[in-house]
C-alpha cells in the first residue's frame, strides 16, 4: 500500500465526519442563517463581536466599550479573546464567523473521540458511533449557545488521546499535551480546563500500568506548564483582574455558585430527550418542570440525551476491563457526584452562605457525562459482535416507554398529576403543558430506544452491511433528537439592529452617548414578559430592552446593565446599586445624565418614565425616551468635587448638579473652569487619541471603568488617572493646547509575553534535538 493510500485508509473516518457535521448544519453553513437563542443575543454574541472587531483592526482585545459604560474584555476568562479559533475566524464577516464557530467545534470534537478511541483498539466503526454520540449528544449541540465553553468541550477528548497515545519517549508526549492546555488555557473556561486535568489524572491512575503512573503524571504535569507558558498573556491577566472585581471584593454566595447543577430527576433525560417539555423549542410556554431548574424553564443544557445505546451500554460495560471502560465508569461517578447533589441544596440556606470559590454552574460537568457514555458506547458496539448477552432488560425498557406513551395520551390529566406529583410541580400553572407534552416524549424516547436496540441486535449477526446499518441507526438516533435544538433564523433577524437603535444611530452618529434600559427599574411589565416568553428565550426582549449587552452588536452601548458573567469591576457595581436608589427619586435627573445615558427606551404599559427622561417616540411596544440634560461620554469638566476617597464620593454623588463630577484626589474641596474643546482624532475602545483645548486647567472626564492597567501619555509625558463618578476615569488636564493618547493594555503583558516565547523555544529545541539524533 503507498503511503498516499495507506493515509487516505485513516483519514477516510476523519473526513467522512466532518462531511456529516456538514451535512446536518447545511442549514447555517450554506444558506446565510444564523444560530441564535439562549443567551446568545443578550452576552454571547456581543462579546464575540467585540473581540472579533478588534482582531479585525489589528488590536489585542483588551476593552470593551458598550458594556458597563466600558470594562476589560481580554482580561475577563469568560470572553476567551485570546483563544487562537477567534483569531483565524477574524477575517470573516462577524456572522459567517459566528456560524462557523461552533460547526468547526463540532467536527474537532467528534474527530478528538475518533482519535481517542482508534488509540485504544476500537473498532473505525464503534469509534464512528462513539464520535457521533459525542458530537451530537445534546449537552454538545447546546454548547453552541456558549461559544466561551464550547472550546474546552472540544478540547478534552484531543487532551486524553494525547495522555493515552503510546509514544516511546516522554516529549512526544509532552509537545501535544502542551499544545492543547495552551489552546484550553487560552479559552480560559476555569471548568473546562480543570476537567480537563482531572479527566487525564483519572485515565492514568485507572488505565496506566501502576509502574508507569508516575512518569505518566510527570508527562502531564510537563505538558500542563509548557501549555501555561503559552497561555501566560491569558493567565497572568486573568490573576490581576480578579481582585478588581465585584465577585472578589464581595465573594459569592453558595447559591450563586450552584445555581445551574443537574437534579437528579433530570437523569431521565439520558433515556427521554425532553421528559419536562420541549426544550428544543426554547418558549416558556412548552416547558413545565420549572421546579427542577429552580424556577427556570431550563438548564444550561437543553437535554442531557446522547442517545438510547450509550445508556444500555452502560449496563452492558458495567463490569468490562477493556481500555477506557474503567475510566469511563470514573469519570461518570465523579461527574455525579460533582454536579448532581447540589441542586438538592435548598437555596435559600446556600444563599446565606459564603462560596468556597468563586466560580459557578456544575452543570457544565456534563460534559464528562456524555464522554464517559461515547466512550462506552464505542467499547459496547464492538463487544456486541462477539458477545450475545441477553437484551431482555433493554426490550422490557422500551416495551415500559410505550406503554407510558400510551397511558399518557389516553389518560393525560392522571399523567399530568403523577408528573407534577413527582417532581413537585404545581398543576395549575404547568398542567396543561404537561398534559400536552408528555405523550410526544415518551413515544420518541421509546422510538429511539427500540430503534438502538435493533442496530444492537444487527451487531451480533456480524455480517458488514448489518454492521454498518447498525453504525448509521446509532448516528441518527442523537441526530434526530437534538439536532432541533440548534435553530436558525435569518442574519437580518439576529443581528440587524431595532427600530431603537437605528434612532439612536442616526441622532447619535459618532456614539458619544449612551441608552438606559428604564425597564431595568420600573417594575413588571407584562409586554415585556411576552418577549421573554417568545420562541428565543430572552432574545427578542435582549435586543429591545437594553438591560443585557445586545447594543454592542451595532456599536452602541449602555452604562447600566445587567452584569451576566459577574465581570464588572466592584466600583461599576457599587455605582448599578446606586443607581437602582437613584430611581426612586423625581428630582435624580443629573445622576443619570453625568453618565451620559441621553437615551432610554422602556415598554410601554411602563407609563411613567425615569427622572429627566422625555418621550420621543416609540412604537407599538416600546416608548422612546431622551435626557433633557446628558453629557457626552468624553468631555471637559466645568464643575467637580473632590474627595479624599470611595466613601466620601459615593456620599457626595446624589447632591451633584447636572454635569458635576465627583473625583478621588484625596483632598476635599470644589472646582470650576470655563469650557474647552475635545476633538477625538482617534477613538476605538484599545486606543483614543484626543485633541483638547483649554483656556484654564480642568479635568477630562472618561467613560471608562477606572483601572491601572492603561498607558496615558499628554504630549508624549505619562499623566496618571483618578476615580470619577465612582466606577469612571479622570485625568487632569493643563490649560492650553495638548494631545492624550491613552492606550488600553493587557494586564502583565510587559512579564507574561515572555511566556509564548519560551513555549516556542522549548517546542523548536525538543523539535531540533530529535531531528539530530535522528540524522545520526
Amino acid at each position: 500500500m503507498t503511503r498516499a493510500r495507506e493515509f487516505g485508509t485513516r483519514a477516510a473516518p476523519g473526513l467522512l465526519f466532518a462531511a456529516l457535521v456538514l451535512a446536518v448544519y447545511a442549514d447555517p453553513v450554506f444558506t446565510g442563517r444564523n444560530f441564535s437563542g439562549r443567551d446568545l443575543i443578550a452576552y454571547n454574541l456581543p462579546m464575540e463581536k467585540s473581540i472579533h472587531d478588534a482582531y479585525g483592526r489589528g488590536r489585542l482585545p483588551v476593552w470593551s466599550a458598550g458594556v458597563s459604560g466600558g470594562r476589560p474584555l481580554a482580561p475577563n476568562p469568560n470572553a476567551g479573546a485570546l483563544y487562537p479559533v477567534r483569531i483565524l475566524l477574524s477575517p470573516l464577516p462577524f456572522p459567517l464567523a459566528m456560524r462557523l464557530y461552533p460547526v468547526l467545534h463540532w467536527i474537532a470534537a467528534g474527530l478528538g473521540v475518533l482519535a481517542l478511541l482508534l488509540t485504544l483498539g476500537r473498532s473505525r466503526a464503534a469509534a464512528w458511533v462513539g464520535a457521533a454520540t459525542y458530537a451530537f449528544s445534546g449537552v454538545s449541540v447546546a454548547e453552541l449557545f456558549f461559544p466561551h465553553i464550547q472550546p474546552g468541550m472540544t478540547l478534552l477528548p484531543w487532551i486524553l488521546w494525547a495522555v493515552a497515545r503510546p509514544a516511546a519517549a516522554p516529549w512526544r508526549r509532552v509537545l501535544p499535551l502542551g499544545f492543547l492546555f495552551a489552546l484550553d488555557l487560552l479559552a480560559a473556561d476555569v471548568f473546562t480546563c480543570g476537567l480537563a486535568i482531572g479527566s487525564a489524572v483519572l485515565w492514568i491512575l485507572f488505565e496506566q500500568p501502576q509502574p508507569a503512573r508516575a512518569r505518566a503524571l510527570a508527562v502531564l504535569a510537563a505538558g500542563v506548564a509548557l501549555g501555561a507558558l503559552a497561555a501566560a498573556p491569558q493567565i497572568l491577566a486573568t490573576m490581576l483582574w480578579i481582585p478588581f472585581t465585584n465577585r472578589a471584593v464581595l465573594g459569592m454566595k453558595l447559591a450563586d455558585t450552584i445555581y445551574f447543577s443537574i437534579h437528579p430527576l433530570r437523569l431521565l433525560e439520558l433515556v427521554i430527550p425532553y421528559p419536562f417539555g420541549d426544550a428544543w423549542d426554547m418558549t416558556n410556554a412548552s416547558l413545565w418542570g420549572w421546579s427542577l431548574f429552580r424556577g427556570r424553564p431550563l438548564g444550561i443544557f437543553n437535554t442531557l440525551y446522547c442517545g438510547a445505546f450509550a445508556v444500555m451500554a452502560l449496563v452492558w460495560t458495567r463490569q468490562s476491563r477493556e481500555p477506557g471502560a474503567r475510566f469511563s465508569r470514573w469519570l461518570l461517578a465523579a461527574a455525579v457526584a460533582l454536579s448532581v447533589p447540589a441542586a438538592l441544596l435548598p437555596l435559600p440556606w446556600a444563599a446565606g452562605i459564603a462560596s468556597p470559590v468563586p466560580l459557578r454552574n456544575p452543570e457544565k460537568l456534563a460534559v464528562a457525562f456524555v464522554l464517559g457514555l461515547a466512550i462506552l458506547a464505542a467499547i459496547a458496539f464492538d463487544r456486541l459482535r462477539t458477545d450475545g448477552r441477553s437484551r431482555r432488560g433493554a426490550l422490557a425498557v422500551g416495551a415500559g416507554l410505550a406503554l407510558a406513551a400510551a397511558g399518557a395520551y389516553l389518560l393525560p390529566d392522571a399523567a399530568a398529576r403523577v408528573a407534577l406529583g413527582v417532581i413537585g410541580g404545581d398543576p395549575a400553572a404547568a398542567g396543561a403543558r404537561a398534559r400536552a407534552s408528555l405523550p410526544g416524549a415518551l413515544a420518541e424516547a421509546g422510538l429511539l430506544w427500540m430503534a438502538s436496540l435493533w442496530a444492537a441486535d444487527r451487531l451480533w449477526q456480524g455480517r458488514r452491511r448489518a454492521v454498518a446499518a447498525a453504525a448509521l441507526v446509532l448516528t441518527l438516533v442523537p441526530i434526530a433528537a437534538n439536532r432541533p435544538i440548534a435553530r436558525t433564523f435569518s442574519e437580518a433577524a439576529v443581528f440587524g439592529p431595532t427600530a431603537f437603535a437605528r434612532h439612536v444611530a442616526k441622532s447619535d452618529p459618532a456614539g458619544d452617548y449612551r441608552t438606559l434600559g428604564e425597564s431595568f427599574f420600573l417594575g413588571p411589565s407584562a409586554l415585556a414578559q411576552k418577549q421573554s416568553d417568545g420562541t428565543l428565550i430572552f432574545s427578542d426582549l435582549s435586543r429591545r430592552a437594553w438591560t443585557h449587552h445586545a447594543a454592542t452588536l451595532w456599536e452602541r452601548g449602555t452604562v447600566i446593565n445587567e452584569d451576566f458573567d459577574v465581570g464588572d469591576l466592584s466600583r461599576t457595581e457599587s455605582l448599578r446599586r446606586l443607581s437602582g436608589m437613584a430611581t426612586g427619586f423625581r428630582d435624580s435627573e443629573a445622576f443619570f445624565g453625568t453618565l451620559g445615558l441621553r437615551y432610554g427606551i422602556r415598554f410601554r404599559d411602563q407609563t411613567t418614565p425615569i427622572a429627566g427622561y422625555e418621550r420621543v417616540g416609540g412604537d407599538l411596544l416600546q416608548d422612546w425616551d431622551e435626557h433633557r440634560r446628558a453629557y457626552p461620554d468624553v468631555r471637559l469638566l466645568e464643575r467637580w468635587r473632590e474627595t479624599p476617597g470611595a466613601v466620601e464620593a459615593l456620599r457626595a454623588i446624589p447632591q451633584l448638579g447636572h454635569g458635576e463630577i465627583v473625583l478621588e484626589t484625596g483632598e476635599d474641596r470644589a472646582g470650576a473652569a470655563r469650557g474647552g474643546t475635545v476633538r477625538a482624532v482617534e477613538k476605538t475602545p484599545e486606543r483614543m487619541v484626543l485633541d483638547l483645548d483649554l483656556p484654564q486647567a480642568s479635568w477630562l472626564f472618561v467613560l471608562r471603568a477606572f483601572w491601572p492597567y492603561r498607558t496615558l501619555e499628554l504630549d508624549g509625558s505619562p499623566v496618571g488617572a483618578v476615580p470619577a463618578q465612582l466606577g469612571f476615569s479622570g485625568v487632569p488636564i493643563p490649560a492650553g493646547r495638548s494631545r492624550l493618547v491613552w492606550r488600553e493594555e493587557l494586564p502583565g503583558i510587559g512579564i507574561s509575553r515572555w511566556g509564548p516565547l519560551l513555549f516556542g523555544m522549548i517546542v523548536a529545541g525538543l523539535l531540533v534535538a530529535h531531528s539530530r539524533r535522528r540524522t545520526t
